[in-house]
């Protein structure tokens, strides 16, 4: 058994990730430190929030796992582009999600929940897609798996952290259009949840 390959080759690769780890991790950490100090809200969130958690870390431990078991499937060529492009697409993933979360502003939670004078927000990519914050972690994960240069790595987590997502979704989805009403299923009607114009 081996270990991917970027953290075989040299120390400064590891020391890369675990510094873009860092930057991902810590922001969730501090906000969701922050938002637990009560926010007066209607939660509805059937643990759908232990759920993405449950499976974000699950996501992170499968491709570790897979990349170290499955040492046939790792990717020898050009190994260094694909680390690289991986970081790239992690940060940009995160600061897309991060992004989101500032146009949502103080209507943001990490539980489901529909807080008092709720509107619908329809600026920056809440114009296209209703979920932006999941795609960014959805994409970050992507580069997560890009970095373990593995092709099962690649996949196998981000299908595990998007069947979360799906379940959150539709949650989510389900209480806003009972405490938003018509404004937000008009709104569904005109937006998609996760790719532009496609789903």
């Amino acid at each position: 058994m081996r270990l991917p390959e970027a953290f075989d080759a040299h120390p400064a690769y590891f020391a890369v990730w675990i510094t873009t780890f860092w930057l991902c991790i810590v922001p969730e950490i501090v906000l969701s430190a922050l938002l637990r100090s009560g926010k007066t809200a209607q939660k509805s969130d059937k643990g759908s929030k232990l759920i993405v958690i449950g499976a974000a870390n699950l996501a992170m431990m499968i491709g570790f796992s897979v990349a170290i078991a499955f040492p046939g499937l790792s990717i020898h060529t050009h190994w260094r582009a694909l680390f690289d492009a991986g970081i790239a697409v992690w940060l940009s993933g995160n600061l897309f999600r991060f992004y989101s979360m500032r146009i949502l502003g103080r209507f943001f939670t990490y539980d489901v929940a529909v807080s008092t004078g709720q509107h619908v927000v329809e600026r920056g990519p809440y114009r296209w897609i209703r979920h932006p914050s999941y795609l960014g972690s959805l994409v970050a994960n992507i580069g997560l798996g890009m970095t373990m240069t593995n092709w099962l790595a690649m996949f196998l987590p981000v299908l595990c952290l998007a069947a979360a997502y799906a379940y959150r979704i539709a949650i989510e989805e389900r209480a806003l259009l009972e405490g938003l009403g018509s404004p937000y299923r008009e709104y569904m009607g005109r937006t998609r949840r996760l790719i532009p114009f496609v789903f």
